[in-house]
């Protein structure tokens, strides 16, 4: 897994006052004055009671009470929080998980709020300024895109209990998060590392539903990614492809993949090679690799010259976990085995319910994979779509105009096409 430089050290409690009283957030000013004129006598208490005083009291006061809980109830340890505040004409959605003591990812979705009546000139740019985040005004860094997903990132070190994530907005402005992490300290690097965006979205998407979250999908291979994976192999065998690039990263799902991918290209006489390797005759590249680096490994060779390309005759193919804007923006486009359609009701409800509680944040395979498992929501057959951002592919009949309209993709297309994926066609053609 790739460590990102962007966490933090945990809170630093001998800190809390060089907060400046510029926490004047909402209705927090008018209480943030009588708190300080009240806590700041008081200076440090007993060894060891390390009581909360001064500007860090109205801190977390307003941490508490200012923030929206999207999906209400309580602060969970373990359960991903998700929060809202408008400040400063720019409402901010916040995700913190896995909510435990240690390194936590964090994501920050800015969306401009417009005031007809009370807006002020210049107001949509505050949206875009940079946005830092800590647990301290001294351990603040700046979060940042991450290959593969959209909204801004960074892994921030919480303590044990109760903890506030402060998100900067300009230079004097620390809007305030509260978050419980409880006393288990488990391993939280597979949510820090390449796949923590994929992590968050599956995990949100069951938050969502009420369900608690489940096993990050990049901790292992799952029984219908490998039979689709098994049926893009056998379909390419029985197209007469002869070599396979397969794409993968160090993630247990990936080495799963590429194990999986091997053995039954082996089977069936095509040879799995190397993507840095240059292609031969029939060649097609396959990527199991998570969000980070199919996105990066595609843009590079998106970037390079189309003289210098690696010229692959039957094309390229993502893993089913793979369809998200961030990924198939990546590459001018690909083939991608999947059992739902982005067009169908329980798809479309699903962009719905991210639009109404996560706005900014796109729908993924993962995200409606793990939020289609809490609604008894049968699979479709297995079936390949062509992934897209560019709208080029020719409508489908009943479908006219879909193609650019969508949630998922929009201005984009991910298209069914007329290849099948059936286990048993290479075996019939060989």
């Amino acid at each position: 897994m790739t460590s990102y430089d962007d966490t933090t050290p945990g809170r630093d409690r001998s800190d809390r006052s060089r907060l400046r009283a510029v926490l004047t957030l909402g209705a927090a000013g008018a209480v943030a004055a009588l708190v300080v004129a009240g806590a700041v006598s008081a200076g440090a208490g007993p060894s060891g009671s390390d009581p909360r005083e001064g500007s860090a009291l109205v801190t977390d006061w307003t941490a508490r009470t200012d923030g929206q809980q999207v999906l209400g109830g309580e602060r969970e340890p373990g359960v991903p929080t998700i929060q809202r505040i408008r400040h400063d004409d720019v409402q901010f959605t916040v995700t913190v998980a896995p909510a435990r003591p240690g390194p936590n990812l964090v994501r920050i979705d800015a969306l401009h709020v417009e005031r007809p009546a009370a807006g002020r000139p210049g107001a949509a740019g505050h949206a875009t300024k940079p946005a830092w985040v800590g647990t301290s005004e001294d351990s603040l860094v700046k979060a940042v895109p991450r290959p593969g997903t959209d909204g801004l990132w960074a892994t921030v070190d919480l303590p044990e209990g109760s903890g506030t994530v402060l998100v900067t907005h300009g230079r004097w402005h620390r809007v305030p998060f509260a978050v419980e992490t409880g006393t288990d300290t488990p391993d939280t690097s597979l949510w820090t590392g390449d796949d923590g965006p994929e992590c968050v979205a599956a995990a949100t998407a069951e938050v969502i539903t009420g369900a608690l979250p489940s096993v990050c999908p990049a901790a292992g291979l799952k029984q219908p990614d490998e039979t689709a994976l098994l049926a893009v192999v056998d379909t390419l065998a029985a197209r007469g492809v002869e070599e396979l690039a397969v794409e993968h990263d160090p993630s247990a799902r990936s080495r799963q993949a590429l194990a999986a991918v091997t053995a039954r290209a082996e089977d069936l006489g095509v040879e799995v090679v190397d993507p840095a390797a240059a292609p031969d005759e029939r060649n097609a590249l396959l990527v199991v690799s998570g969000w980070a680096d199919a996105a990066r490994s595609l843009a590079e060779v998106t970037a390079t010259p189309l003289r210098r390309q690696p010229i692959r005759s039957d094309g390229t193919w993502l893993a089913p976990w793979l369809l998200s804007p961030g990924v198939v923006d990546s590459t001018a486009g690909a083939m991608v085995p999947l059992d739902f359609d982005i067009r169908t009701p329980e798809a479309r409800d699903f962009s719905a319910t991210l639009a109404t509680y996560l706005p900014g944040q796109s729908p993924t395979s993962s995200g409606f994979a793990a939020w289609r498992s809490q609604h008894a929501q049968d699979p479709l057959p297995l079936a390949l779509y062509a992934a897209s951002r560019a709208a080029y592919m020719p409508s489908q009949r009943g479908h006219e105009g879909h193609e650019t309209q969508v949630a998922w993709f929009p201005g984009g297309t991910v298209t069914p096409v007329g290849l099948p994926l059936d286990p048993s066609a290479a075996a019939a053609a060989r």
